[in-house]
């Protein structure tokens, strides 16, 4: 019961949309990108069944700098942890049941924990966390959050990771939900791409739990 009350406060549709609206590339074409039916970093298990989606991508690169495993969770995990608890953040995402989207506000956190987050990303002040980037995404056949984050733990700023996005799509009349995070900045012939508004267009054309052929 606490399941289906949970998914009954997201409101659902048919078309993709990003809020707030983002500004994309010059070059960006709806036509240039790579349809994903699954794969080796899309959610395996049976709860999301098939996922599908269009990965746009700059016209100086085809592929995605490498991801993180893209899971199958369950709704009501999602919606009770958010985004930032655990990641030594000054804010974290959570969804406002009232209002039906996610919203993020400061994390409140002890003398240890703020201790913690100097190592973690290797600063000398907590002045130089950087405010996180939250998108509420409407997908084909879902609704979540994306969270862009340039905080980037010391053992990841080391193998070049600069900025990165963390996503969770809540499927339409489901209890599970599609979550992942990759790195957003790549080398592009000794030039830096950033993929950000490639990936949050490419969220929009999610579908999840489509039947297996």
């Amino acid at each position: 019961m606490k399941k289906i009350l949970l998914l009954a406060l997201i409101p659902f549709f048919s078309s993709g949309k990003i809020t707030p609206g983002i500004t994309t590339p010059d070059q960006f074409n709806e036509k240039s990108f790579n349809q994903i039916i699954s794969s080796n970093y899309l959610a395996s298990t049976s709860g999301c069944k098939v996922i599908s989606l269009k990965m746009f991508h700059p016209p100086e690169r085809k592929e995605y700098p490498q991801s993180d495993a893209w899971l199958c969770l369950y709704a009501v995990d999602v919606l009770h942890d958010g985004y930032g608890p655990n990641r030594s953040l000054a804010e974290r995402v959570y969804f406002d049941k009232k209002a039906g989207i996610w919203k993020k506000k400061k994390y409140n956190r002890n003398r240890e924990e703020n201790q913690r987050s100097l190592k973690v990303y290797g600063i000398k002040s907590l002045s130089e966390l950087k405010p996180l980037d939250l998108y509420n995404i409407q997908s084909v056949n879902a609704k979540g959050y994306a969270v862009i984050d340039s905080n980037i733990p010391l053992w990841e700023k080391k193998e070049g990771v600069k900025k990165k996005v963390s996503f969770c799509l809540i499927q339409k009349k489901s209890y599970f939900a599609l979550c992942g995070s990759g790195s957003m900045i790549d080398l592009v012939d000794g030039k830096e791409v950033d993929f950000t508004p490639y990936m949050l267009k490419s969220l929009e054309t999610v579908e999840i739990g489509l039947p297996e052929k």
